[in-house]
């Protein structure tokens, strides 16, 4: 029988989509420092999901330290958070990117090696799907999914579950750092260069651009820090 890999499918809440899309708003600037926020009722309209969704993201925002509630009043933009928390949750940006290294480099060679056909298929499939994806959140997803699936075509399956439980801490940073000018067009350069590496069963290939890729990320990460620190 063939070598066969399911890539583990990432599950995002609802609440937790409401949330990522808030958290961005209030990063760009869309929501200033002690401005009140929307009511559920109008945010639950906006999203299309119920106030319980809407309740559910906002006591997540509260947690992050991004907002306050008061009773009778609404719920109010805060004082940001030290950018390395509000980029990355639990963990300092420096400390995701020296995982992601000594884990998503080695994985890359390995995918490169032992890749199937469905692995390639996925991989193409994702690479196509980002170059043409224009909304923040989608780009985020499709990035997220791709490193998984690079770890899924280790035929290692614990290289897909520790980097999608990696991905999932990192998702304030991604969405942050989707968002700095000029960077989706590198992302795709650099996604392409991993993907022809890998396709090309090239190790050493493999090795480089997923080095030089995470090494874009972790720049772009000091950069964003140093502008909101």
């Amino acid at each position: 029988m063939p070598h066969m890999m399911i890539v583990p499918v990432e599950q995002r809440s609802a609440a937790e989509n409401v949330r990522l899309q808030l958290v961005g708003l209030i990063e760009r600037g869309h929501f200033a420092v002690d401005e009140r926020l929307p009511s559920e009722a109008e945010l639950a309209q906006s999203f299309g999901v119920s106030r319980s969704v809407v309740r559910e993201a906002l006591q997540s925002l509260q947690a992050l330290g991004l907002t306050r509630s008061h009773a009778g009043k609404g719920t109010f933009v805060t004082e940001r958070p030290p950018a390395a928390r509000l980029l990355s949750g639990r963990y300092l940006p420096t400390q995701l990117n020296e995982v992601r290294e000594t884990l998503e480099i080695p994985a890359a060679a390995l995918a490169a090696e032992r890749h199937t056909d469905a692995d390639a298929a996925t991989l193409r499939d994702l690479v196509d799907r980002f170059e043409v994806a224009d909304d923040v959140a989608e780009r985020v997803e499709i990035d997220s999914q791709f490193h998984v699936a690079i770890g899924a075509a280790t035929g290692n399956p614990l290289f897909a579950q520790l980097i999608g439980e990696l991905r999932a801490e990192m998702q304030e940073q991604a969405m942050a750092l989707s968002n700095e000018s000029g960077r989706p067009r590198k992302v795709r350069a650099e996604h392409r260069a991993v993907f022809d590496a890998i396709i090309a069963r090239d190790a050493d290939g493999a090795t480089a651009a997923m080095r030089a890729h995470l090494g874009a990320v972790a720049r772009a990460s000091r950069r964003l820090n140093a502008t909101k620190g």
